[in-house]
Parts: C-alpha cells; sequence; structure tokens
C-alpha cells in the first residue's frame, strides 16, 4: 500500500510536469525542486552510484551482445528511415529561416511589341520596338508581430523532435536485440539439455529392445521407450524452430544477412544458469532519468512545436509590412541596356490588412489550438506511461529473481530424484515408469531453470530501458540535458 502511494504521488509530479506545457531548454516546474523517491529493486539486485547506462548492454559482459547492438546501430534500416528523416527537417529549418532573410532576384526581359496607329505618337516614332530590360529585385518582409520568428521556432523543435524520434528508435532497438539474443542463448542451453536426454532415452530404448528380445521385458516398456524418445524428438523440433525465428529476428533487427548472423552466432555460448550473476542498477531519484528518456524528450519537443504553431497563426491575422527595391536599366536597343539613360531604379512598401477570408484565418488559429492540446495530452500520457512502465519493470525483475531461485532449488531437487529413482530401478525397488517419470521431471526442471535465467536477464534489459538507457549519440546535443 505504502508502495503504491509513493508511485501515485509520483505520478502526480510527472503529471505536473505536463501541465507546465514546458518548453526545450526549460526548467521543467515541479521537477526541479522536487525528485521521485529512491527506487529500491529487490533482494539480489546491486544499485550502484555512478552507473552509467548510456552503453547498458556491456554490463552483461557479453562480447557476442556488444557486437550485434554496435552493427544494428550502424546497420539497422529503421535507424536509416529516422536520419533521412532528420535530414528533411533539418533542410526544412533552414527551409523557414531563409524566409526572414530578404530575397533578391535577376530579372531579365526582352520583348517586341507594335503599338495602336491611332495618332497617338509623335510622328516619326516607329509603330514596332524592341524593349529590353535587366534589373536586381529585393524583397522583404518585416516580422512585425513574429510570425516568421514562429515558424522557425516551430521547425526547429520538429526538427528536434525528429532526433528524439531517432534517439527512440536506437533506445527500443538495443532492447529488442538484447531480449533476442539472450533468449536464443536460453534455447541453445534448452537444444544442449534437450538432446542430452535424448541420447539417454535412445540408450534406454535399445536397452529395452534388447531386452524384450531375451525374454526379460515386456512390450509395455518397450512401447513406453518409444514414446519418450519421440516425445523428446518433439521438443527437440519446437526448440530447433524457436531456435531458427530469433535467428532471423536478430538479422531484422541488425540489418544484415541471416547467414552473418548464424556465423556469429555460433561463438556465444548457451546460457549457464549455474554461472553467478547480479543484476546492476544506477542508484538515485529516478525523475531525471525518466525525462531524459527519448520518447519523453520527443514529445516535448513536439508540444513545443504545436506551442510555436499557435503564435504564428495567431501572427498571421495581423497586419503584414513588405518592402521592396529594384534597379537596373531600361533601354529600346541592347547597345543602349548599360548606358546610363537607361539606368532605372524603385522603392515600395506595401500593407496588407485582411479583411474578409470566410474565417480562414481564425480556422487556422483554432487548428493549432487544437493541435497543441493533443500535444500536450500526448507529453502527459507518455510521462506517466514512463513511471509505469519503470514500476512495472522493476516489479517484474523483483519477480523474475524469485522464479530464478525457484527453479534452481527444484532442479537440485529433481536430480536427487533421479538418482535415487535410478538406484531404485537398479535394485529393483522402483519399476521403469518411476524412472522415466523422474527422468522427465528433471528435464522439465532443467528447462525450466533456463528459461527463468533469460527471464532474469530480460526483466534487467527492461529496468535499463525503462531509465532511458541506450541512446547515448543519437539525441540532439543541444537538448542533452533536461
Amino acid at each position: 500500500m505504502r508502495e503504491g502511494r509513493i508511485w501515485i504521488g509520483a505520478l502526480s509530479l510527472l503529471a505536473l510536469a505536463g501541465c507546465a506545457t514546458p518548453q526545450a531548454g526549460t526548467e521543467r516546474p515541479g521537477i526541479g525542486a522536487a525528485a521521485l523517491p529512491l527506487l529500491q529493486p529487490g533482494a539480489g539486485a546491486r544499485a550502484e552510484a555512478g552507473l552509467s547506462i548510456e552503453r547498458w548492454w556491456t554490463l552483461f559482459d557479453d562480447p557476442a551482445l556488444n557486437r550485434l547492438i554496435e552493427q544494428a546501430l550502424n546497420d539497422n534500416h529503421d535507424l536509416a528511415i529516422a536520419a533521412a528523416r532528420v535530414r528533411e527537417a533539418r533542410a526544412r529549418l533552414d527551409e523557414v529561416q531563409g524566409s526572414r532573410l530578404p530575397t533578391l532576384d535577376l530579372q531579365q526581359q526582352d520583348g517586341r511589341a507594335r503599338q495602336s496607329a491611332d495618332g497617338s505618337l509623335p510622328p516619326g516614332v516607329p509603330l514596332t520596338a524592341s524593349r529590353h530590360q535587366v534589373s536586381l529585385v529585393a524583397r522583404h518582409e518585416l516580422d512585425l508581430w513574429g510570425r516568421l520568428s514562429s515558424s522557425r521556432d516551430a521547425a526547429q523543435s520538429r526538427l528536434l523532435a525528429q532526433e528524439w524520434a531517432r534517439a527512440s528508435i536506437a533506445w527500443s532497438l538495443s532492447a529488442h536485440l538484447a531480449e533476442a539474443h539472450f533468449s536464443l542463448r536460453a534455447v541453445q542451453r534448452q537444444i544442449e539439455l534437450s538432446e542430452a536426454v535424448r541420447r539417454t532415452r535412445a540408450t534406454s530404448l535399445a536397452l529395452r529392445q534388447r531386452e524384450l528380445s531375451a525374454g526379460i521385458a515386456n512390450e509395455f516398456d518397450l512401447r513406453r521407450a518409444e514414446a519418450e524418445l519421440a516425445t523428446t524428438d518433439g521438443t527437440l523440433a519446437a526448440l530447433q524452430r524457436q531456435h531458427l525465428a530469433l535467428q532471423a529476428t536478430l538479422a531484422l533487427l541488425t540489418g544484415g544477412p541471416l547467414a552473418a548472423i548464424v556465423s556469429t552466432q555460433a561463438q556465444p555460448a548457451p546460457l549457464d544458469p549455474a554461472r553467478p550473476y547480479t543484476v546492476r542498477l544506477p542508484q538515485g531519484p529516478a525523475a531525471d532519468r525518466l525525462l531524459r528518456r527519448p520518447d519523453v524528450r520527443r514529445a516535448e519537443t513536439l508540444l513545443a512545436a504545436a506551442q510555436a504553431d499557435i503564435a504564428a497563426a495567431r501572427a498571421a491575422t495581423l497586419p503584414g509590412i513588405s518592402l521592396s527595391g529594384s534597379v537596373g536599366s531600361d533601354a529600346r536597343s541592347m547597345s543602349n541596356l548599360l548606358n546610363a539613360p537607361g539606368f532605372v531604379w524603385s522603392l515600395a512598401g506595401s500593407f496588407t490588412q485582411n479583411l474578409f477570408d470566410g474565417g480562414q484565418a481564425g480556422a487556422r488559429v483554432t487548428q493549432a489550438d487544437a493541435r497543441a492540446d493533443a500535444a500536450l495530452a500526448e507529453y502527459r500520457q507518455v510521462v506517466l506511461g514512463a513511471v509505469t512502465e519503470l514500476r512495472e519493470a522493476y516489479a517484474a525483475l523483483d519477480v523474475t529473481q524469485q522464479a530464478e531461485q525457484a527453479a534452481s532449488a527444484r532442479v537440485r531437487a529433481m536430480e536427487r530424484a533421479h538418482e535415487l529413482a535410478r538406484l531404485g530401478h537398479a535394485s529393483g525397488a522402483l519399476g521403469y515408469l518411476d524412472l522415466l517419470d523422474a527422468e522427465r521431471n528433471r528435464q522439465q526442471a532443467q528447462l525450466d531453470e533456463v528459461s527463468a535465467r533469460r527471464d532474469r536477464l530480460l526483466g534487467q534489459v527492461a529496468a535499463l530501458k525503462a531509465l532511458g538507457g541506450g541512446a547515448a549519440g543519437f539525441g540532439p546535443i543541444a537538448s542533452a540535458q533536461p
């Protein structure tokens, strides 16, 4: 109950941060003065002050995992798509920034025309004549109400949002790769265990066949041995199918060919539940880490862009003033184009105020307001989702540690039971079915122990991801600090 109240308070704090409609690069009200409670992981986890989780996968001391993630961060196709969208957003920002500067055009016109012969021209002036014009024309819109600067702010925020979207892909990609990698190692270990059981059951079947031929066994024991061997073959087939599917998943995530993944995965050892392993997590309040998450930062910058759109839409309803000027030459023949008599210039200013447009300008302001409300709601949702994800990850990590301990205890008990059943069968005190049951229970306990170790590893991956680790090198440098 106390934990529930703590996390409800945490949710409220971060919701207040959302209500404050933060701008990128500004302090978030309600977070700077207060922090979330310390997160206490369950037994068996080690909280370390100053532990860096930017490259959290290195905490597992798994060279194969390190190679996979580094390859994915370089070759993944989703990241390549996101990088292209970042370039597009940067070009859009350059375009908007250019609209705030004066424009300068070089214009040239050449033409020939015939005028009316109604006597309006002086005598001797030809009715048909050529005309040549060349001029430099400058135009500039005065940004009196901030429409252009607000448009620039919106484009800049959307560029940051695209960069945080790219960081979000890298952040999720590293976690998905680790999950697939540890799942693959677990399946490799389960295949090893099942193959060992199959060899034992194949030997047992051969023994039953010899005993039946010698007349010292019955057909029932033979058929049970055949059924147990077939069951093991079915288990192995299912594990091999999982193995192939996980290899394909790794190939898709890394962006490389399946053959390269297969050769890479031939190196790492299968998952070993007996190997000592300690969960490592950073120590301290989680508020800053949560607000550094790339999905939270992306929602924040999109909110800032929506607010800038409102300012631009409102400024567009106010009067506009533009300045223009030109300098050049206007002559009837090309030979006089650069002479002094053909020199011309002009300066002009224009004032524009829309009087009636059928409500279009007001509708655009309403649209911008609605988009800002949606962005605010999305920001709140993302922040609350980050808190919830972190809470669930820590709770799941506690549960998986307990499950692994229970699975290990069960393996020890089943191994002892199998040894007793083997001795009992050899002495005639126990039947063949008792031995088969003991073998079956031991195998299942071993498979479950491997799954429990895998789940514990995935639990740490989920906790580190929930804390925002894994996006280093992809987020905007200017926005690296909240």
